[in-house]
């Protein structure tokens, strides 16, 4: 049994280092392990040479005690994983019947012969486990050599998820190697900062230990990452409780769920929790805000409609925005962006609406840079319009907006929107402090 393990991936194959073929096998292989409580301390990716396989094998084998090695399995004469493990084991392959068997099997079924070099996959160490390959040709493999445990996976990636999910997890369960499990929770944050966030729980993020604090950059918001490691998810919620309620007590504030919660969600979440209805008038954007947000159920039970006005003949006949904004101030100004959020929100009668109008373009406009953009959030009470400069090409520039647009409005209904309950509640306190 392992009491600390310490492992490592090794990657197989010269299109990898190459870039001919993505490696999502280590990815994919250490979240796994990790979900499994098995810590991945070295990774390495190796092409198809004898010499050097060697010394990243002879490397592993002196300061992990846990080895997987994926790619190099197959019926070619690159496919070198074999023989190389057998040389620094100091051990004989040999064929594994049911494995060759399997093989037969399969050309005889596909009417073909069986070419020499397809025995090759039948391949085992002797001494060691055999993994049965359900979904491909060659097996999984398993050798212990020296305290140290190597677990040879082929490199097709359907194939050697299959084989870690319905082979390799249940061994190493089986033989205690999984006695604990890594438990995460994800604390979703939006209107601060990675860089003022890491800096609220700095003290924390430093003397961490078990759990861990991982903070995350999202797109338009950052998250935490709390990571236990327990025998049970009872004891992980133990070790993070109190974490957790430090990290609210400074940075609380700025909580918007748990998980990885997209900014168009979390607007949805707060108007449907206040019942409130918005509409967008779109000019940079060209629909981009609405389209965002549409692509979640329930998005029709709090967007009305949007108004992709592009033109400025659009602005003032349809959106009815003032001809003299348009003609002495511009379509890319804050007056516009005023008067587009009002005249939207009354037109498609809403609670909110808001506006997008600026240049993504390369060329100035209307005296502004490329980047420029103006968004107007409005309300019944009032109406606010900002102002940003922005960065990138154009889509780019497109997509900030946007998310700049649902933070705008998150904060814009936290600060301006309060539920009814709390009104009945606060102005009942009123009347009894008066009556005191």
């Amino acid at each position: 049994m392992i009491e600390d393990t310490k492992c490592e991936i090794i990657t197989v194959g010269t299109e990898l280092l190459l870039g001919q073929i993505v490696d999502t096998n280590s990815a994919w292989l250490s979240e796994v392990l990790a979900n499994s409580g098995i810590n991945v301390y070295y990774k390495q990716t190796v092409g198809d040479n004898f010499d050097r396989l060697y010394s990243a094998f002879s490397e592993a084998q002196n300061r992990s005690n846990i080895v997987f090695v994926t790619g190099g399995l197959g019926p070619t004469d690159d496919d070198l994983t074999r023989e190389v493990a057998a040389k620094l084991f100091g051990t004989e392959l040999e064929t594994d019947q049911s494995t060759i068997n399997k093989i037969k099997h399969y050309f005889e079924l596909k009417n073909q012969t069986m070419t020499e070099n397809n025995q090759k996959q039948a391949l085992c160490f002797k001494g060691g486990t055999v993994f049965n390959n359900e979904v491909g040709m060659a097996p999984g493999l398993f050798y212990e050599f020296n305290n140290t445990w190597w677990i040879f996976l082929p490199g097709v990636p359907r194939e050697m998820k299959w084989l870690v999910s319905e082979q390799v997890v249940p061994f190493l369960d089986k033989h205690g190697v999984l006695t604990t499990k890594l438990y995460s929770k994800v604390l979703s944050f939006q209107g601060i900062g990675e860089s003022i966030l890491e800096t609220e729980l700095q003290d924390l993020i430093r003397n961490q230990s078990n759990p861990t604090i991982a903070p995350l950059a999202g797109n338009g918001y950052v998250t935490l990452r709390l990571t236990a490691k327990a025998t049970s998810e009872i004891e992980s919620d133990e070790l993070m409780a109190p974490v957790e309620q430090q990290i609210m007590d400074r940075v609380g504030g700025y909580f918007t769920g748990y998980g990885h919660i997209p900014l168009e969600v979390q607007l949805m979440n707060i108007c449907k929790d206040k019942k409130l209805t918005i509409s967008s008038c779109e000019s940079l954007t060209g629909g981009l805000f609405a389209s965002t947000l549409v692509q979640h159920d329930g998005a029709s039970s709090i967007l009305n409609g949007s108004i992709v006005s592009y033109t400025n003949e659009v602005k003032e006949h349809v959106v009815g925005v003032s001809s003299s904004i348009l003609d002495n101030q511009g379509a890319v100004s804050k007056a516009c962006a005023k008067d587009m959020a009002e005249k939207t929100r009354e037109k498609l009668n809403t609670e909110i609406a808001i506006s997008f109008t600026g240049i993504a373009g390369d060329d100035p406009v209307d005296g502004h840079e490329p980047g420029t953009v103006f968004i107007a959030v409005s309300s019944e009470d009032h109406t606010k319009v900002h102002e940003r400069h922005l960065s990138g090409g154009r889509n780019i520039v497109r997509e900030q907006a946007v998310l700049e647009g649902f933070k705008l409005l998150i904060n814009f209904i936290k600060k301006n929107f309060t539920s009814w309950e709390n009104i009945i509640f606060f102005s009942f306190l009123s009347k009894m402090i008066a009556l005191v």
